[in-house]
């Protein structure tokens, strides 16, 4: 049953992150351009920064029903070249305005960025098998190091709209758009929580599987713990958008997951309780006499009691489970589809009189 979840683990927030790029430039040809006027430059730079958020929104979308591992790897690959090759273009064909390539050279660092955090993994939170084999202590710096990432990586989109601003005040033109909060940034936060949650969920099967009472309740400590956070969290962003479904699924999946402790540490203890009886007397090595068989024949009914009961619970939450976490995929693409549409044409920029 465990399996079956690991297999649909989302995929959306490697492509929910790589989203991240909301203004990627790409020219339209293959030669330099030069502009006559300032206003020709920015509209050329608005196209272009239309057709990648939509292509990279639709996308994201479509990535959140695949689901598929080695799709999702492809899909990472594939989008480390083409950025590769974007910066390749922008430094051979786009020679700014008038010289002035500042604004270029900003989106360059910031597609920089995106490559270098695809590469190393820190925008990756789909690693559930890898991070389960991993210590509490290491998966928490795991965390924190991803949360560190992802605070660096938003600074450099911030960077680059501070250049945006500074380019478009320079040559006096105006741009017609209204501060908007950043959906995508919103959704890799829900993500991030959603994630954590997960690891922890998937450390703690690795518990119940190897028998491990203390593994299983640390891990139930350490989801107590992500739980509280999450609360937290999703507090904050409560009125961050009108539409909460987002932050409504992450709260009813994260008191699930933190839920399990009343159902199942009862029942796991007494499991393991039992085996461990059973361990102890099968290494015993007592004479076959009829009172020792008859013996271990009623531990051995009794552990199968308490394997049965634990496993007829156990199996029924991963049912549940499979049901929410589906819930929550498909509640991540709806509020995507919903919340990250564009204009259906581009953006129009105005020189200041």
């Amino acid at each position: 049953m465990k399996k079956s979840i690991l297999e649909n683990r989302s995929k959306s927030t490697i492509l929910t992150l790589v989203c991240f790029i909301l203004f990627i430039l790409i020219p339209t040809n293959s030669t330099s351009q030069i502009y006559r006027n300032i206003t020709a430059y920015m509209d050329d730079f608005a196209k272009n920064e239309l057709f990648v958020k939509k292509s990279l929104m639709d996308y994201s979308v479509s990535i959140v029903d695949s689901q598929l591992e080695s799709r999702s790897k492809t899909t990472v690959t594939r989008i480390i070249e083409k950025l590769e090759k974007i910066n390749t273009i922008l430094r051979n064909t786009n020679n700014g305005f008038e010289g002035n390539t500042s604004l270029r050279d900003s989106f360059i660092k910031m597609n920089k960025k995106t490559i270098d955090c695809l590469q190393n993994g820190s925008l990756i939170l789909d690693d559930y098998d890898y991070q389960s084999t991993l210590s509490l202590y290491e998966i928490g710096e795991n965390f924190n190091q991803k949360e560190t990432d992802l605070i660096a990586y938003y600074q450099e989109l911030k960077n680059y709209e501070t250049a945006k601003k500074i380019f478009t005040s320079r040559y006096k033109i105006n741009s017609k758009s209204t501060e908007s909060k950043n959906i995508l940034e919103y959704n890799a936060h829900q993500n991030i929580l959603f994630y954590k949650m997960n690891v922890i969920d998937e450390k703690l099967t690795t518990a119940i599987k190897e028998k491990d009472k203390k593994a299983f309740s640390d891990c139930m400590s350490l989801i107590k713990y992500m739980h509280e956070i999450t609360i937290s969290k999703t507090s904050e962003y409560q009125n961050v958008f009108v539409d909460n479904s987002l932050n409504d699924a992450n709260i009813a999946y994260s008191n699930f997951i933190a839920g399990q402790k009343e159902i199942l540490n009862n029942l796991f203890n007494d499991y393991v309780l039992q085996f461990n009886v059973l361990e102890r007397l099968k290494k015993g090595a007592k004479p076959v006499t009829e009172e020792n068989v008859a013996d271990y024949n009623t531990v051995v009914r009794t552990y199968n009691t308490k394997k049965n009961l634990f496993y007829d619970v156990y199996n029924d939450t991963q049912i549940i489970k499979v049901k929410m976490y589906n819930n929550w995929l498909t509640t991540n693409s709806t509020f995507l589809k919903n919340n990250g549409q564009f204009d259906s044409i581009y953006e129009k920029y105005e020189v200041i009189e």
